[in-house]
C-alpha cells in the first residue's frame, strides 16, 4: 500500500495555509487565457500510461504528462510553492489522496478552478449520484471524480453455508452475527475497524459528522449526535469480542486471518475485493458482495467511502478550457475508465467497467448491481478536509485503542482532538 504522509512537504503546505487561510476564490488576478497554450498535467504512477494515451489521441490539447510522487500530502505542497514561486504550476492535477483538495482552494493557494461553468452541466451529470458533494465548496464544485470507493459487504459464501448464517440487512443484524461468531466460532473475523476502515467505512455510512464540511474554512463535528452513538453500540461489543480487529487490514499481522480462511465478511470499499481479499483468498467462487446494513432508525442503507481519486484543474491556467476536457475526458471516458484499477465515479464508464468485472468467476455471483446502487448512496456528511490524516489518528488514538471498553468515553475523547486538530488547520467549528 502506499505511504500515505510526506511530513516535511505537507507541514510547508500547511504553513501557507496558516499563514492567511480564507475562503476560495481569494485575490488572484484573472489569467489571461490562450486558446493553443500547452498544458502540463500532473498524475501518479497508476495514472501517467493512460494519460500519455489520452494525450496522444488528442494532439488538440497540447498536453504534457508529468508522474510525480503521490505520497500524502506532497501534492499539494509542490503545488503550494509552485504558486508561491509563480512558476510550474500544472494546468490539471490527479489527487490519489482527494482531502489535498482542501489546501488547494483556500488562501494563498487557489489553485482549484471551480467547474461548474468549466465543464458545464452535462459532465458534472454523468457522475454517480452524490460523487461530487465533498469537493463542493460554498456551492462550487471543484473536482470532478476520478474513481470511487463505496463501501459494501463482502462475505465469504461458503463459510455463511457451513456454518448456517445470513447475510446481515441491517447493523442489528450484523452484531448478532459477530455476538455468534464469538461464541461459535472464535478466531473468526469480520474484518477491521482500523483507521478509515472503521471512521469512515463505519461512523461515515452512519452520517456521524466528524468532517462535514461544505465550505473550505469552516466544519461540523458533532460526534454526541445518534449518527455517532448508535454505531458505538455495534462497534464497541464486536471490539470487545474480538470479530472486529484493530490492526489495518494490509498489517502482516492481519493478512494471516484471510490466507488461513478465517475472514468471514467484511465491510469494506469496493477495491478491497481486488486488492486485500482476492491476493490472499484466490478460491474461485467464495466470495460474494452484499449491500451495507442499514443503521438503526436510518431509512435507508448509505455507504462509506475509504479512497478513490479526483482531477482538479487550475485557476491559474493559460488554458483553462483544455485543462478542464483533459480532465474531463480522463475522469469519464469509458475506454480509458474500463482500464481503471478501481470502480469509475462517471455512470457509463461504470457500467464498461462493470461488465469485465461480472466476467471474473473470483466472484460467487455477479457483484454489479450492489456496486452500482453503493455507489450513489456516500453519505454526504463525509467530507474533504485539512485534517483528516490527524482525524484517522485521533480515531485510532481512541475508538479503536479502546477496544470496545467504555467506547462512550472513547467517542467523547476522539471529538475534542478533532475538534483541536480541526482548529489547527484554520476551520471554525460548528456542532455540539
Amino acid at each position: 500500500m502506499r505511504a500515505r504522509f510526506a511530513a516535511a512537504p505537507l507541514l510547508a503546505a500547511t504553513s501557507l495555509v496558516l499563514a492567511a487561510c480564507g475562503g476560495p476564490g481569494g485575490t488572484k488576478a484573472a489569467v489571461e487565457q490562450q486558446a493553443s497554450a500547452p498544458i502540463t498535467i500532473w498524475v501518479d504512477d497508476t495514472r501517467t500510461k493512460p494519460a500519455q494515451d489520452y494525450a496522444s489521441a488528442h494532439p488538440e490539447l497540447h498536453a504534457t504528462v508529468k508522474s510525480v510522487d503521490n505520497t500524502h500530502g506532497n501534492i499539494s505542497a509542490q503545488i503550494a510553492l509552485a504558486v508561491k514561486a509563480g512558476k510550474d504550476v500544472p494546468d490539471a492535477v490527479f489527487l490519489s489522496y482527494p482531502d489535498e483538495l482542501a489546501t488547494m482552494v483556500v488562501n494563498p493557494v487557489n489553485y482549484a478552478l471551480p467547474l461548474d461553468d468549466a465543464v458545464g452541466a452535462d459532465v458534472l451529470n454523468k457522475f454517480a449520484k452524490g460523487s461530487t458533494a465533498a469537493c463542493t465548496f460554498d456551492g462550487k464544485t471543484y473536482c470532478l471524480p476520478n474513481d470511487l470507493a463505496q463501501t459494501v459487504l463482502y462475505y465469504n459464501t461458503t463459510l455463511f453455508t457451513q456454518f448456517g448464517y445470513t447475510v446481515p440487512k441491517t447493523f442489528d443484524d450484523w452484531l448478532a452475527l459477530g455476538n455468534r461468531v464469538a461464541q461459535e466460532h472464535p478466531g473468526y473475523s469480520l474484518g477491521s475497524v482500523n483507521s478509515r476502515y472503521g471512521l469512515n467505512g463505519y461512523y461515515g455510512s452512519s452520517g456521524c459528522e466528524f468532517n462535514a464540511s461544505s465550505s473550505p474554512t469552516s466544519v461540523t463535528i458533532d460526534v454526541k449526535s445518534t449518527a455517532c452513538t448508535r454505531v458505538n453500540d455495534v462497534v464497541g461489543p464486536l471490539l470487545a469480542n474480538k470479530t472486529l480487529s484493530t490492526l489495518d487490514p494490509f498489517d502482516a499481522a492481519y493478512t494471516p486471518v484471510v490466507k488461513e480462511g478465517k475472514l468471514l465478511a467484511t465491510i469494506s470499499p469496493a477495491w478491497m475485493g481486488e486488492y486485500g481479499i482476492k491476493p490472499n483468498s484466490p478460491d474461485k467462487g467464495q466470495w460474494a458482495v452484499a449491500p451495507m446494513p442499514t443503521w438503526p432508525g436510518a431509512a435507508t442503507n448509505a455507504s462509506g467511502t475509504a479512497g478513490g481519486g479526483i482531477w482538479v484543474v487550475s485557476a491559474l491556467s493559460k488554458n483553462r478550457a483544455a485543462a478542464a476536457e483533459f480532465a474531463a475526458g480522463m475522469a469519464t471516458d469509458p475506454v480509458v475508465q474500463t482500464a481503471s484499477p478501481s470502480y469509475p465515479a462517471a455512470t457509463e464508464a461504470a457500467d464498461a467497467w462493470l461488465a469485465k468485472v461480472a466476467k471474473d468467476d473470483w466472484y460467487a455471483e455477479d457483484p454489479s448491481a450492489v456496486y452500482r446502487d453503493a455507489a450513489g448512496k456516500i453519505s454526504p456528511t463525509l467530507g474533504f478536509v485539512r485534517f483528516q490524516v490527524q482525524a484517522e489518528d485521533a480515531f485510532n488514538a481512541t475508538v479503536v485503542k479502546s477496544r470496545g471498553q467504555d467506547i462512550g468515553a472513547a467517542l467523547t475523547a476522539f471529538g475534542e482532538q478533532l475538534t483541536k486538530a480541526a482548529q489547527s488547520a484554520s476551520y471554525t467549528v460548528k456542532g455540539e
